[in-house]
């Protein structure tokens, strides 16, 4: 009989035992599985977002981009009225102020228009040229624009132009005499459109390009 109730004792911690394996490798494998197919659908979203970020993020920079465009363009006008004709004025003064001390260290203009032929005595020459870009400011092209609803003399532009070929001139000055040249014959100035002529959104501006035959003469 004591027999008999330690083998049934032991069968049953066996079976106790053999369940608990099952049930544990069961659980185990479950486990497993839930976790891959959690894997699974991480992988899934996270292609899913990273494709939803790839299409919608040029969307989504061009929405940011008006928003931007929208807040600052106005804060923009606002410090163009303000500020573009005291700066403009600025540079005028700067320029002339440049070239009357440039005049006054030398005694004279070094540019000439004319070919410098009735000079014997020039030792050496070269080409000297220099450019500058202006442009209006949103301010002032929106004052050009009116004045064309009327016509005539847009007298704003003709400022801004005006001013570049000043500063054109004045660096050309200045870059005859950091080279070593005594005088500038034959000056020329072109004057080159930045954007074409009927763009509406492109960039407006002016580029005015300086240049003359650079003369040393035997002092």
């Amino acid at each position: 009989m004591l027999v008999n109730a330690d083998r049934r004792r032991a069968l049953a911690i066996a079976a106790l035992l053999l369940t608990v394996v099952v049930v544990g490798v069961a659980s185990a494998q479950e486990a497993n599985n839930t976790e891959e197919d959690l894997a699974d659908k991480e992988d899934d979203g996270s292609v899913v977002l990273l494709l939803g970020l790839v299409c919608g993020l040029p969307f989504f920079l061009l929405a940011l981009f008006g928003i931007l465009w929208m807040l600052v363009y106005p804060v923009m006008l606002v410090w163009a009225v303000l500020f573009s004709g005291k700066k403009l004025d600025q540079q005028i003064a700067d320029t002339t102020s440049r070239e009357v001390s440039l005049r006054d260290s030398l005694g004279r203009d070094p540019l000439t228009t004319i070919d410098g032929g009735y000079r014997t005595d020039i030792t050496s020459c070269g080409i000297v040229w220099t450019g500058v870009v202006f442009g209006p400011s949103h301010w002032h092209l929106l004052v050009g624009w009116f004045n064309n609803l009327t016509g005539g003399s847009i007298d704003i532009f003709q400022k801004v132009v005006s001013a570049g070929r000043a500063e054109a001139m004045q660096r050309l000055r200045e870059k005859a005499v950091a080279n070593g040249w005594d005088d500038v014959i034959n000056v020329r100035i072109d004057t080159a459109d930045m954007a074409p002529q009927g763009a509406k959104n492109s960039v407006k501006g002016v580029e005015i390009f300086a240049y003359g035959t650079g003369v040393k003469y035997d002092n």
